[in-house]
């Protein structure tokens, strides 16, 4: 048995909102903090070693975008096209995504704090660089509304320069340390018990911030919570991310919020790995990732279009797509393109699987697809794209399809120049939308509606989102309320 101990503030977790929440904890005048990472020292992270780490805030445009990334080189920032992000902008988004549940609040609070936490960010020492552009027009770089850098290295860059941070602030940072429960109560929370590889000990504390991750990693969790055979899902990031801290938590009488049956559920490669899908080497997204499906069509394995692949730019639709998928036959679909699609893939797809062939019916039969429907369905589908307006990759371009059961809403144009590839995908999860209930200082609430003293959240634990979500907020999310977690635990303590 190891000794008991204490310190002035525990950060369950050892990701990117444990980082963001035990320097700020420190940067705002507690002594000694020490992190607790159930993961082994190898495996640390969370969710953000399997993730480009991309941040959506609110900014001004390009200029300010340079000030993030000051050795810009200067034919680089010319080639810029990036439009302001307001706080309206962000807000509409939020709003409009999650269908008006979002706790407004909680809404506000994450997009007014966005730019001072991405800021906070490089004054602490994280260094940025620019995500792939969507499309390059003309020697003009177009990115996605909202969404422009991410930090260097990508997820495994962040978790390197934070734990330099952290360490170099003397903050104590625990692997193989899973927290096996939590002291307190419904109204004070003053510890954990660890069950360490080296012994089990208690550990107490001014203030414990819960930054332990989601549910996702645990198909049991998924199959009670979320709908639609949720446990066959492949889980893109961390194997640990299985629940237990806020399952604790909600057992001693933590408020919950956020969409309990859903989730960030995008489309990835069929053959992905069931955990913890890699990274491209300079770490600017997943290498499993299949976001390209605005540029060409999806059809299940019935040979049939399901969902309208032009609703709006990726961003602003992967994170449900994968649940459409999930809900088809076998759980699988193929993404179709031609050649024209193909030119505007934005990820390098060497690596992925995929099928190729001359005809639509040749694709059909490598595929497994009943060759006559899938012809009906491309040459349908063809014959209901407009020839006005052009096609336009840099924007939503309102190149819809005409008087077909499911529209394509941008993008429709004619799958006609061979040769043609089929990429197959499944449902791939990120993070859970339930978690905790915070509020705006980042206090865990419990069912009474009150803080539960002592105790803070921030991440993928924290319940915010329903049924969909803008891109790169996770991040920012984690930065906004990290941040206020670690501030609010040492002024409430």
């Amino acid at each position: 048995m190891a000794t008991d101990q204490s310190c002035d503030v525990i950060v369950i977790g050892g990701g990117s909102a444990a980082f963001d929440a035990a320097v700020s904890a420190k940067k705002s005048g507690a002594e000694r903090i020490v992190m607790l990472e159930k993961a082994p020292e190898a495996e640390y992270g969370g969710n953000a070693r399997y993730s480009g780490t991309g941040f959506r805030f609110v900014h001004e445009g390009a200029e300010e975008m340079r000030e993030m990334v000051p050795d810009l080189d200067e034919d680089y920032y010319r080639s810029l096209n990036i439009a302001p992000y307001s706080r309206e902008d962000f807000l509409s988004d939020i709003e409009r995504m999650t269908q008006g549940r979002m706790d407004k609040t909680l809404a506000e609070t994450l997009v007014d704090e966005s730019n001072a936490a991405i800021h906070w960010m490089k004054e602490v020492g994280i260094k940025w660089e620019f995500v792939k552009e969507h499309a390059l027009v003309d020697g003009k770089r177009y990115f996605e509304r909202g969404t422009a850098i991410h930090v260097a290295g990508g997820g495994v860059g962040q978790l390197t320069q934070w734990r330099e941070i952290a360490e170099g602030l003397g903050i104590e940072i625990r692997f193989n340390s899973p927290v096996s429960a939590i002291h307190g109560n419904m109204h004070r929370i003053d510890g954990v018990h660890v069950c360490g590889a080296d012994g089990e000990y208690d550990l107490t504390a001014k203030a414990v911030i819960a930054c332990a991750g989601g549910f996702q990693a645990s198909p049991e969790m998924r199959a009670r919570y979320l709908s639609g055979n949720a446990d066959f899902v492949k889980v893109r990031g961390s194997k640990h991310d299985t629940g237990e801290v806020l399952r604790y938590l909600v057992e001693l009488g933590a408020m919950t919020g956020g969409q309990w049956q859903s989730g960030h559920m995008s489309p990835i490669d069929a053959k992905a790995p069931d955990f913890e899908t890699p990274q491209h080497a300079d770490g600017r997204g997943n290498t499993q990732s299949r976001y390209d499906y605005p540029f060409g069509i999806s059809v299940n394995a019935l040979g049939q279009r399901f969902f309208d692949e032009g609703e709006a730019q990726h961003s602003f639709t992967y994170a449900k797509t994968g649940r459409a998928v999930l809900a088809q036959p076998g759980s699988v679909a193929w993404q179709i393109y031609d050649q024209t699609g193909e030119r505007m893939r934005r990820y390098p797809h060497h690596k992925a699987t995929f099928e190729e062939a001359r005809t639509i019916a040749e694709l059909a039969e490598k595929t497994g697809l009943a060759p006559e429907v899938l012809t009906h369905t491309v040459e349908e589908f063809n014959a209901a794209c407009p020839a006005e307006p052009p096609f336009d990759p840099t924007r939503p371009d309102g190149k819809a399809t005409r008087s077909l059961a499911v529209p394509k809403s941008n993008w429709a144009t004619p799958i006609i120049d061979p040769p043609f590839r089929a990429y197959p995908v499944t449902c791939g999860i990120t993070f859970t939308f339930g978690g905790l209930k915070v509020n705006s200082r980042a206090q865990v609430l419990n069912t009474l509606h009150e803080p539960m003293k002592g105790l803070y959240a921030s991440g993928d634990i924290i319940g915010l989102f329903y049924y969909n979500y803008p891109s790169f907020t996770g991040q920012t999310r984690n930065a906004v309320f990290g941040r206020l977690a670690g501030r609010s635990a040492v002024e409430d303590n």
